[in-house]
């Protein structure tokens, strides 16, 4: 059965969204990520700061704020209050609150290399280690390039390492 969405809950939302300044990031107005912060804050980009995420979500390290008529309130408190937004097959499998964080990102370095726990394992996680754990998400990433930008995905095994850098210096040999 479909939950019915009032008319008020259908429109679009204004959001205060949050920034993470990493040293990844590019700094100051050379950021995609600062100018798109500025704009929606209204925040003076600092030309000396890296800014790295700019965040849409419910994440408590870098929530949004719906702001309404001068007040301000988390998206996840309104999502909490109005779950039927979410639709019923969002909220039977992953709860009245948001099951991803969007992000975009400005790159200036490489990043490190990143591993997340599957949904079940983050829960368990979360509970034993609230302190290093910050959420008992999941982590699945998808990543769209709106600017030039380079990847690498996967792992290469140590026999594989070897034959490149065997076949980078030059040398003649088979594994």
């Amino acid at each position: 059965m479909e939950v019915q969405v009032p008319a008020k809950q259908k429109r679009l939302r204004r959001l205060r969204c949050s920034v993470q300044n990493y040293d990844w990031g590019r700094l100051g107005s050379e950021s995609t990520v600062a100018r798109l912060f500025s704009s929606n804050s209204e925040a003076e980009v600092q030309l000396d700061k890296p800014y790295a995420e700019f965040w849409m979500g419910t994440h408590g390290s870098g929530p949004s704020f719906l702001i309404e008529e001068g007040e301000s309130r988390t998206l996840k408190s309104w999502i909490s209050d109005n779950p039927n937004v979410l639709g019923d097959k969002v909220v039977e499998k992953w709860g009245s609150d948001l099951p991803f964080l969007f992000k975009v990102l400005s790159v200036a370095k490489a990043l490190s290399i990143q591993a997340h726990p599957d949904k079940e394992l983050a829960r368990t996680l979360y509970k034993l280690q609230p302190h290093v754990y910050k959420d008992d998400n999941h982590k699945p990433e998808m990543a769209l390039a709106l600017t030039e930008f380079q990847a690498l995905c996967g792992f290469v095994s140590l026999e594989g390492k070897f034959v490149v850098a065997m076949r980078n210096a030059s040398l003649n040999i088979s594994v």
